[in-house]
């Protein structure tokens, strides 16, 4: 027996569909299947994750400056405190004393454990890519086609906010910090390099002048002619002193306190000598003769003649 209805009116079964059958009245009733559609996964490349790398290190150098601007705070708040209330008995004083005592430990623990997430950024930016978040170097890459490991040349572009030198109070944030809170003054933006002494204490070259101290002093032209005349040119004198203060031989002093080291540097063997300040400031520092060895005296204050 035929259908009640022609049978152009009855659509044919779609793949993975049951066929549509009339329902009464003439009412035919289709069920709608809704796909979500496929997505496509796409490869990111090591010079991507390695960029987003980069931005999350040059975050945490900020919040590594920020932690080091508040600890100076901190201490110098304290140390204002401290002066304005030297006599005062009142229990007050003693618990602001505390609380700026436990927020300086609560900033430098931030401080110590922004600096160890970074350090692990940089190891896992080894692991994916051969090389540290400010390493220069050429970059790995992978194809989103072929899965293929290429070689992306160096960029020319100027270089990034992540590629430049950190300022020095940012470079620098624990150890100007550190000289804070033992009450030794220093200008962080004269900063020019900061290293640790081979008894342990800290040591800093500062811009200076050219007629007393500092950098300026140090390379004004003719004692640069002297250095270079002992093969140190220079853009490499800085890199000596702080290279024989921190890893030198201390082999005795020479003028009134001038500390005398010898380092192999640059493929030499290398003598120089060295004006520190009791604060750690670095004051001058001449190059000397390996073959000389009269001006020099194991003691550091030269001994008085009867």
């Amino acid at each position: 027996m035929g259908s009640a209805f022609p049978q152009s009116d009855v659509p044919p079964p779609c793949p993975g569909r049951a066929p549509v059958r009339p329902g009464h009245g003439g009412v035919r009733h289709h069920h709608t299947h809704h796909r979500l559609p496929a997505v496509r996964s796409r490869a990111v490349s090591v010079t991507d994750v390695v960029e987003q790398l980069r931005q999350a290190h040059a975050l945490l150098t900020e919040a590594r400056r920020a932690t080091a601007e508040a600890d100076a705070a901190i201490t110098d708040g304290a140390a204002v405190f401290a002066t304005a209330t030297l006599s005062s008995a009142q229990p007050e004083v003693e618990q602001v004393n505390h609380l700026a005592r436990a927020s300086g430990e609560e900033v430098r623990a931030a401080h110590a454990l922004f600096g160890q997430a970074q350090d692990l950024i940089d190891g896992y930016c080894h692991e994916i890519a051969g090389h540290g978040i400010n390493d220069a170097g050429v970059l790995p890459s992978v194809s989103s086609s072929t899965e293929e490991t290429t070689t992306r040349p160096p960029s020319t572009s100027p270089p990034t906010d992540t590629d430049r030198q950190p300022a020095p109070e940012v470079r620098y944030a624990e150890e100007i910090a550190e000289l804070r809170r033992k009450g030794t003054k220093i200008s962080p933006e004269k900063v020019i390099r900061m290293g640790r002494h081979q008894q342990g204490h800290l040591v800093w070259l500062e811009t200076g002048d050219i007629d007393s101290r500092g950098n300026a002093h140090i390379l004004r032209p003719k004692r640069a002619r002297q250095f270079a005349d002992k093969g140190v040119p220079q853009h490499r004198v800085v890199d000596l002193i702080f290279t024989g203060i921190e890893h030198g031989e201390h082999v005795g002093y020479v003028g009134v306190d001038r500390e005398v080291y010898e380092v192999e540097f640059d493929g030499e063997r290398r003598r120089f000598g060295v004006l520190i300040s009791s604060n750690g400031y670095i004051v001058t520092a001449h190059p000397l003769s390996i073959e000389d060895q009269r001006k020099i005296r194991s003691h550091k204050h030269r001994r008085q003649t009867p």
